[in-house]
């Protein structure tokens, strides 16, 4: 299909995979796209921008955001992403309209053949084909507004700014700033029965507002605006004043207090500059309110993508609702859309309307797709994905291609940097669900292809190896999807997040082991502080007791870790030590103790704070303290070994202190070293030379089963648990 992106200020259309439909989302046909004068033109004047003119304009943050980057990743993986950053492309495109294709296996609302008005910035897209999450697309009933339809996005941005108004019968209304938002919002404010008043310094967009039913419409460059604002309103003011105009300066703010009554409003819909003087607002005592896009839930991944609505009891108007009564608006013909479509463009003339933007006469322009063409949507490989059917992984005497799955921060910053510098293998190949980002990533690695489907690469030929960094809830489906393939797999962790998942992986590892290559990122293992602790505890004579410390940091309950689907820290952070301990003791757990503590604030999830002791088989105690309660500053990890009459203290990977050992021991590094680089060299090796793979599938599903468990204890409050050896 085709697809509109955005690179250093020039419009181009590329050819680029279907997208996938998502489980709690649709697929949908485009028929029409609206370009907005506003927020796109605005976006491609940015772009055109040198990345040095950008860099300037916002100096302080972007300095401190380069000193942060090389402090973590070192000089050579900012340098990348710097460079990355001013070729990337990026997709356009925020409001359509066209008919559902496929429906997701957790969505009632919609059936394939629906006509739709979608919403999103880079869900939205000036595409063929888009995926939109449930809570992101409504119904248009009536096909014949469809094109009319194509503007649900800006209006229920309007939309969202008059409930924030909380306009009332009879008020007094102005309106600053009459391009596309502020005709609907004008539109808007009538139907609640408002006096209008629109202002604005274009000529033609003022009279529009006019004509679309403002009462009273002035120009903004007049010297006489105060007065005649006050003489509209006898002197007393406007009740509210609401700025859909996009200014860098706190001018357009700081007339709106003058304008605006005593015990007025102000909503800011507008990309305005917040700086304003504060004796107007106090002496007047204005309510100044601002406006979040299309409503409540917007940001709101809990809402946008996993489809959660909230009650209508407590939250009327969601972005959703408002997108309905907007649609609904349009079909009713109480709001004229018409007049705000300046022409309509075929997609192969995208240039020609992007072009129009540039001249500022445009309000909005609307880019209709080809109904006659074909689309067949992705659907699920039965080959590949037969329970009963294992392609075998033969060695690679040659280059392995290997292809990226997933292309997140942590891919960026610390899978491809270090990938790109293994020997013997070649990146074929970055899998991301984005298709501009997948882009950006090949562009930045030089690599030669990017997809968005990954069905398509696990049957790819010249790809022999999959680097799998998607978010947690999906390792444990995909590993398996690729190695039944016959792909040999290296997985960031953790490798399962539910128990269902780790019993799917324990069957396929114990009835195909000989014939996969299977590693999950456990880099602890591999640090080169803890081989050389590993190498002393070789030749201990007694068990070894180990307490280790994660200072990890408060992280928001509502990001992405605390997810329904990625499970909590515990599973996608701790499993590390617990593969460590593991490791060092070359044993496997037998009962653990979890303990938490009694957090009286809710920010905190259970997974959070805990301490979890392992009993270990050959007699060992390992401990880990986990807390996101402390200062970061302290330094995140610390683990303290004792064995036979020695200690050992590793300090964040960067000290290295024995006490009883040879005094040559000890080690200072000017960089952290968690064994990413030494993993997964020696993973590759492996599937070249036959030997041993890094990691045993035993130990992988030891620490697995340890985190499962110290999840659901710690979720319970703390308590014990007896394993059972069923690891492999």
């Amino acid at each position: 299909m085709q697809q509109i992106f955005l690179q250093k200020g020039k419009v181009l259309v590329q050819q680029v995979s279907l997208p996938v439909c998502p489980d709690k989302g649709i697929l949908v046909r485009v028929y029409y796209s609206f370009v907005s004068s506003g927020t796109e033109g605005a976006t491609l004047a940015n772009s055109a921008q040198p990345l040095l003119s950008r860099f300037v304009s916002n100096i302080a943050d972007n300095t401190q955001k380069v000193v942060d980057t090389i402090k973590e990743h070192g000089v050579g993986v900012t340098l990348s992403l710097i460079k990355n950053k001013s070729g990337m492309v990026m997709p356009l495109g925020y409001s359509c309209s066209g008919q559902v294709m496929q429906v997701g296996s957790q969505v009632k609302g919609f059936r394939v053949g629906d006509y739709v008005a979608c919403a999103g910035a880079g869900i939205a897209n000036h595409a063929e084909v888009v995926a939109v999450p449930q809570n992101l697309a409504v119904r248009v009933t009536d096909p014949e507004k469809l094109k009319q339809a194509s503007i649900t996005t800006i209006g229920a941005i309007a939309l969202q700014g008059i409930r924030r108004a909380g306009l009332q019968l009879g008020e007094k209304v102005c309106v600053v700033g009459l391009g596309l938002l502020g005709q609907l919002t004008v539109q808007l404010a009538k139907r609640a029965g408002c006096y209008v008043i629109g202002v604005d310094i274009q000529e033609s967009r003022i009279k529009m507002a006019q004509q679309l039913g403002a009462d009273c419409v002035l120009n903004a460059s007049s010297s006489t605006i105060e007065h005649e604002i006050a003489i509209a309103t006898g002197h007393i003011g406007v009740d509210v004043t609401i700025i859909t105009a996009a200014s860098s300066q706190g001018a357009l703010l700081q007339q709106a207090m003058e304008i605006t009554r005593r015990k007025g409003k102000v909503v800011l819909v507008g990309d305005v500059a917040i700086d304003f003087d504060r004796d107007p607002f106090y002496s007047k005592e204005i309510d100044f309110l601002i406006s979040c896009s299309y409503g409540p839930g917007r940001y709101d991944d809990a809402y946008e993508k996993d489809g959660q609505d909230y009650p209508y009891a407590y939250v009327r108007w969601t972005e959703n609702r408002n997108m309905e009564l907007f649609v609904q608006l349009v079909q009713q013909g109480d709001l004229l859309i018409d007049p705000l479509i300046t022409q309509t463009y075929a997609l192969k003339d995208v240039e020609q309307a992007y072009a129009s933007l540039a001249t500022g006469g445009a309000l909005g322009l609307v880019l209709e797709y080809d109904d006659k063409k074909e689309f067949i949507a992705p659907a699920v490989n039965n080959a590949v994905c037969d329970m009963h059917d294992v392609v075998p992984f033969h060695s690679v005497a040659s280059c392995i291609g290997v292809a990226c799955v997933g292309a997140g921060g942590f891919a960026k910053v610390k899978l491809l940097p270090l990938l790109a510098h293994t020997p013997g293998i070649t990146l074929t190949n970055i899998v991301d669900t984005d298709p501009a980002n997948a882009r950006n990533v090949a562009r930045q690695y030089g690599v030669a292809c990017a997809d968005n489907d990954f069905q398509r690469i696990v049957r790819d030929e010249k790809t022999q190896a999959l680097v799998i960094a998607t978010p947690h809830g999906l390792h444990a489906e995909q590993a398996i999807m690729a190695m039944r393939a016959g792909k040999a797999v290296f997985i960031e962790k953790p490798a399962a997040v539910t128990n269902e998942q780790y019993q799917q992986l324990l069957t396929f590892l114990r009835g195909h082991k000989d014939q996969v290559k299977y590693c999950v990122d456990f880099n602890r293992s591999f640090a080169p502080y803890f081989s050389a602790i590993g190498a002393v505890l070789e030749h201990r004579t007694n068990p070894v007791m180990i307490n280790y410390r994660m200072n990890a940091g408060y992280i928001p309950q509502n990001h992405w870790i605390h997810g329904q689907a990625n499970r909590g820290r515990i599973i996608g952070e701790a499993c590390h030590i617990f593969e460590l301990f593991c490791s060092l003791t070359r044993s496997y757990p037998v009962t653990v103790s979890v303990y938490t503590p009694l957090v009286r604030h809710k920010d905190y999830a259970p997974s959070d704070n805990f301490t979890a002791t392992f009993y270990m088989a050959d007699g060992s105690v390992c401990s880990l303290l986990y807390t996101a309660l402390g200062d970061v500053k302290m330094g995140k990890e610390r683990a303290e070994v004792f064995f036979d009459g020695k200690s050992i203290i590793m300090d964040d990977f960067i000290r290295l202190s024995g006490f009883g050992v040879a005094p040559s021991f000890d080690q200072v590094a000017r960089k952290a070293d968690r064994g990413h680089a030494c993993l997964i060299e020696h993973f590759f090796a492996s599937l070249r030379d036959e030997k041993a793979l890094p990691i045993a599938y035993e130990r992988i599903l030891m620490a697995t089963k340890m985190s499962l468990v110290v999840d659901v204890l710690a979720s319970s409050g703390g308590g014990i648990q007896t394993f059972e050896r069923d690891f492999l």
